[in-house]
């Protein structure tokens, strides 16, 4: 294994060594070479802590928009599923399932149906997709139907 692949797998730990034996190369006293070791861990625990606290507000932002999902008061939107996306479901179900139990054979639904519904569909999961990992913008509240609270 090479020197970047011992040092993704040995951790930070091994980040210091390798790089302190880089710097025993050059002519520095013994107490250099300790306090050049003590600021690279320092530096690369501060990367670590930044790169936490972006974890941390991202999680928040996802938090926030999953309690005020739940903590809404009407349970149609609560469900989040448009009307048209029910109305396409119901319109699928009943022409595949319930019109070849009853005898009617199953009418073909136009390519004008599948392309429209489906657009819907996708543009809807994508903007609530969107607003789910904290994005929030007008363009994601005029395609979820959500109000924009900035």
């Amino acid at each position: 294994m090479g020197l970047i692949g011992n040092i993704l797998s040995g951790g930070l730990g091994s980040v210091v060594e390798k790089v302190g034996d880089i710097a025993d190369k050059f002519h520095l006293s013994g107490e250099e070479k300790n306090e050049f070791k003590l600021q690279l861990e320092a530096l690369l625990q501060k990367r670590d802590a930044e790169v936490e606290e972006t974890i941390r507000t991202e999680l928040g932002a996802k938090e926030r928009v999953l309690v005020a999902e739940l903590t809404q008061g009407d349970s149609y939107t609560k469900r989040a599923r448009p009307t048209v996306v029910y109305a396409g479901l119901v319109m699928i179900f009943f022409n595949y399932t319930i019109a070849p139990i009853i005898g009617v054979g199953a009418l073909e639904l136009p390519v004008a149906f599948w392309g429209s519904w489906g657009g819907i569909v996708a543009t809807w999961s994508i903007g609530r997709s969107a607003e789910k990992r904290g994005t929030r913008s007008k363009l994601t509240s005029a395609i979820t139907g959500s109000k924009l609270d900035l």
